[in-house]
């Protein structure tokens, strides 16, 4: 069972990663087109400005994810590694405990936004900003969920003598 939640949440992240990348060429691709039609052609689409930002915040909010899922959040390592063993994994799974309770708020403010705000239109383009509001609860169920595989991981430790780096024990 464990496995199978491994490899879905590996898709995920592969997933993730592909989308990311996608979004991060669409932003590069608008900004060329748009730095030709304005300087060149003396044009600027009116969607060339609100359609990178909202991919930002796209690549933004899966971004905070993954960072969750390769603990590449800002991290207290100097006093975390003064504390014996035990105490370090005890630590992780409370630290662990509180960046689930951020992701679980993010996905119901984030579902409250998208009932709120989803059917109101984008400023510049005929899109409901329903895919807008959309990152912010999908991005917290990502973190919950790889929260929830790190923790699992964390419990089958604790009874060991495992040595674990500073950057895996600190999850923000």
């Amino acid at each position: 069972m464990r496995k199978a939640f491994d490899r879905i949440l590996n898709w995920i992240t592969r997933a993730a990663t592909v989308v990311m990348i996608f979004m991060t060429c669409v932003i590069f691709c608008i900004t060329i087109v748009t730095v030709f039609t304005r300087y060149i052609l003396n044009f600027v689409p009116s969607w060339s400005e609100e359609v990178p930002r909202y991919l930002l915040v796209w690549i933004t909010y899966l971004g905070a994810a993954l960072a969750v899922k390769h603990k590449e959040h800002i991290s207290l390592d100097f006093f975390f590694n003064l504390m014996p063993l035990r105490a370090r994994q005890v630590g992780h799974l409370l630290l662990n405990g509180l960046v689930a309770i951020v992701g679980v708020i993010m996905v119901i403010y984030g579902i409250g936004l998208v009932n709120h705000f989803g059917d109101d239109l984008m400023e510049s383009i005929p899109v409901k900003n329903f895919w807008f509001y959309l990152a912010m609860p999908i991005s917290g169920a990502m973190m919950v969920l790889y929260i929830v595989q790190d923790t699992w991981k964390g419990i089958l430790g604790l009874g060991g003598n495992q040595e674990v780096e500073s950057s895996d024990v600190v999850p923000i």
